[in-house]
């Protein structure tokens, strides 16, 4: 094979239980070009993460069954290189960075990937000085893997490929969890790495950050198959349909979408309130020492009851935290009120029953090993006395309009990242909480999914009076959908106008 072409995959079908009747790869054959930067899109669950997974050589390895197909790296077969020589060719960053972590530290994780290469350990050193200073990470390079922000491990992730100098980066939804500005930084650095001759492959929902740098956009269909190749800036008009009728974002601003509510008092006031970096801990257990640094100081804010308020700011900047706090998961100073009454003096229970959260990673807050199940689990809690056939039914029919069905028999934790998001927000709005608390609702979702779930969030705000926090980066959502913006700016809650968030 000629040497221009660095990922050729043929007739490649990949299932991941033996017996399984659904492929997830259905006979892919896909050529990118070396030297290229190429971005792949594709509906939730049709095989992209999977497609990555396979073409670096993570399966069948460890799971799951290659029916068939040939898999070659820059005219070499995938079967003829070992780990050593495939790291030094592909390095994959993952959707969860928090998979892809060994060691304790970013300046360790860098170091053991580059002990994994058998490179001169006098020379690790000033490899790992320089990618920190390229990539704006040298003050995260001895802080603890586990107390950094999901923008930050995908920042620490790509910086231990940036070290092991791979001739292509595999890039798993790399920009998902990332504010604006960051995004654009790490697409600036990428771009120079593209200059330096890497060969880029992203996976991505949003074209938008890509328009400038990719030589080529693809859409996928279901089976992991390109559907439409070609698309370019130049040329996207053309294509508007093909993104519609798979379920994809079309790169522009989005239609305003929030809900028609009127004032109806406050959910949730922040009254003074201070919040440090640092590990969960309640009042009581705090100990004199350093103070932490502070994410939020004598923050103000007033969040409407009955309506959908968005919650934007930098990665690492304390969203996530601030939502700890509400849920009486990390410590703070000052006063927070639940509906006009003082949290501190809510027990779990009341504050539990009134309050839900869909955290970052969905995974984490599963409690069954079956998606209807799972579905079934919440409905139970709120309604004890639902008849079991009636729960199943109405569990099959939430999962029918999130387009979960065809995966009601399956483990959550069989789903991609994005299908485990829908299911997890699925599974709160059948809790009938006054309150939801949303961190990053539609990260790694497509385009129907999006819709699904802001829609279904849209509809209970407007006819049960449900009161909506989410987190996000992507500043279109927070315009086209929430009734009040707030963003996280030099550690105050900063109220936004609706032309301020997309200028």
């Amino acid at each position: 094979m000629p040497e221009q072409t660095a990922l050729r995959m043929r007739d490649v079908v990949f299932r991941y239980l033996e017996k399984g009747r659904r492929s997830i790869l259905d006979h892919v054959d896909l050529d990118i070009a070396a030297g290229t930067v190429t971005v792949l899109m594709g509906a939730g669950g049709c095989g992209k993460s999977t497609l990555a997974a396979v073409a670096a050589g993570l399966y069948p390895e460890n799971g799951g069954v290659l029916q068939c197909g040939t898999i070659e790296w820059f005219g070499r077969s995938l079967t003829d290189l070992d780990p050593q020589q495939r790291a030094g060719l592909v390095g994959m960053l993952f959707q969860n960075p928090d998979l892809q972590f060994c060691m304790d530290t970013l300046r360790g994780e860098m170091r053991f990937c580059m002990e994994n290469l058998r490179l001169d350990p006098r020379a690790m050193d000033e490899r790992i000085r320089q990618a920190a200073e390229d990539l704006g990470l040298a003050g995260l390079l001895d802080q603890p893997l586990h107390t950094l922000s999901g923008g930050e491990k995908q920042k620490a992730a790509l910086a231990c490929l940036y070290v092991m100098e791979c001739r292509c980066l595999l890039l798993d939804e790399s920009l998902a969890n990332l504010d604006r500005d960051a995004a654009a930084a790490l697409v600036a650095l990428l771009r120079r790495m593209h200059e330096a001759g890497r060969t880029i492959i992203a996976i991505d929902h949003q074209a938008d950050p890509w328009l400038d740098l990719a030589d080529e956009i693809i859409l996928l269909e279901e089976g992991g198959r390109p559907a439409v190749r070609g698309i370019r800036r130049a040329n996207l008009a053309e294509h508007r349909a093909d993104f519609e009728r798979l379920g994809l974002f079309y790169p522009g601003p989005a239609q305003r979408c929030a809900p028609a509510v009127e004032e109806q008092g406050t959910a949730l006031t922040l009254r003074g309130v201070n919040i440090r970096k640092g590990a969960a801990r309640l009042r009581r257990f705090w100990r004199k020492g350093p103070a932490s640094p502070l994410l939020l100081e004598q923050a103000d804010a007033l969040f409407p009851k009955g309506a959908m308020t968005a919650l934007l700011g930098p990665s690492g900047s304390g969203k996530t935290t601030a939502l700890l706090a509400v849920l009486k998961q990390h410590a703070y100073e000052g006063r927070i009120e639940l509906d006009g009454q003082d949290l501190a003096r809510l027990r779990p229970r009341e504050l539990y029953r009134r309050v839900g959260i869909v955290f970052q990673n969905p995974a984490n807050q599963f409690i069954t090993q079956n998606v209807t199940e799972e579905v079934c689990a919440s409905l139970r809690v709120w309604d004890p006395a639902l008849p079991e056939e009636d729960c199943r039914a109405r569990a099959e029919q939430l999962l029918a309009e999130y387009g979960l069905e065809r995966y009601r028999k399956y483990s959550p934790y069989m789903l991609s990242q994005g299908q485990q998001r829908c299911l997890a927000v699925l599974s709160v709005l059948c809790g009938g909480q006054d309150l939801l608390l949303l961190d990053e609702p539609t990260y790694g979702q497509d385009a129907r999914s999006v819709q699904a779930i802001m829609r279904q969030l849209r509809d209970k705000v407007e006819q049960e009076g449900l009161s909506v926090i989410f987190i996000t980066h992507d500043r279109a959502l927070a315009a086209a959908w929430a009734n009040r913006v707030y963003t996280l700016r030099d550690r105050k809650l900063v109220s936004l106008r609706p032309e301020e968030v997309c200028p």
